[in-house]
């Protein structure tokens, strides 16, 4: 068994041991997209996985405007109240931190397996919810960057 598979096993286990089906049925993909061996599918997956990902999160979040459900004078009333004004500062620290997280795979995509063991254990035991890599990793990047400045 090749380290990968046993990574991706590992992965699947923690999915599913922490009842995250996300998780797991992404390990499941992952691993049968490895074994059927598609020249293009997981290289395709691994460059633009996360931009599309993005993109359809964003399409979903955009959908309650699109479908007329939030009124425009609420809109534009609620972006100007104290709870709007903190979450455009929480919308830009937010995407600060996920800009980290995708350098921070893309130096070290070892990292993934931590992001998504601790993502599933923080779901599974901590009532969390696992909003995915991205911010995990942004978390990681500035906490190993504040290491890096406190154990000089």
């Amino acid at each position: 068994m090749s380290q990968e598979t046993a990574a991706l096993l590992l992965i699947l286990a923690v999915g599913a041991f922490g009842k995250n089906y996300m998780v797991t049925v992404a390990a499941l993909a992952a691993l049968v997209l490895a074994a059927v061996r598609v020249p293009y599918i997981l290289p395709a997956l691994a460059d633009n996985g996360i931009r599309v990902g993005i993109f359809l999160l964003m399409i979903a979040v955009l959908a309650e405007l699109a479908l007329g459900r939030v009124p425009m004078h609420d809109l534009m009333h609620e972006i100007w109240s104290i709870p709007g004004l903190l979450a455009i500062v929480g919308g830009i620290v937010a995407s600060w931190m996920s800009g980290r997280g995708i350098e921070l795979l893309a130096r070290q995509p070892q990292v993934a397996i931590g992001l998504v063991i601790g993502s599933v254990l923080g779901a599974s035991f901590f009532r969390g919810v696992p909003i995915g890599p991205l911010f995990a990793a942004g978390v990681t990047a500035v906490a190993m960057g504040l290491w890096q400045v406190l154990s000089r």
